[in-house]
């Protein structure tokens, strides 16, 4: 009996450790999914502001410019977001509570747009630009935190 005992618990030892994350996992979780959280905050960031510029300068090539940056954002978010195991749910509900975070903070008015430029304008400009900046950068935070 005792040996059954052990061999069940022995067992059990193992399954759950062969199904442990390991840290490199743990990591690549955290990297893909803060870069998805960045590119979903970018994507609605550079719509918003496409449609602030509609209303307040016209001007296509700057407003599809903001679209196309817009689309692809979108694109890398979900990339990322599959990468880092989110549903598609989950990332549909990321997005409402950033659209919902932006649009207070202009109080739905497009004349209060410098906030939202302060406040993501750079990163964003960046993200499409140079990737690979913000991915070292995450990459980075997740060899600190997970050692």
């Amino acid at each position: 009996m005792k040996k059954l005992l052990g061999i069940v618990v022995l067992g059990l030892f193992c399954c759950n450790f062969s199904s442990a994350e390991t840290i490199e996992q743990k990591r690549n979780q955290y990297i893909y999914n803060n870069l998805s959280m960045d590119y979903n905050a970018c994507q609605h960031y550079f719509l918003i502001m496409s449609e602030a510029l509609k209303t307040n300068n016209p001007d296509p090539a700057k407003v599809k410019n903001f679209v196309d940056s817009s689309k692809l954002a979108s694109q890398l978010a979900f990339s990322y977001g599959v990468k880092a195991g989110l549903t598609d749910d989950a990332m549909l509900a990321r997005s409402k509570i950033l659209i919902d975070q932006m649009f207070k903070s202009i109080n739905n008015d497009f004349t209060n747009m410098s906030v939202l430029f302060l406040e993501y304008g750079e990163l964003c400009k960046s993200l499409i630009d140079k990737p690979e900046i913000r991915s070292q950068y995450w990459i980075n935070k997740a060899f600190e935190k997970y050692k």
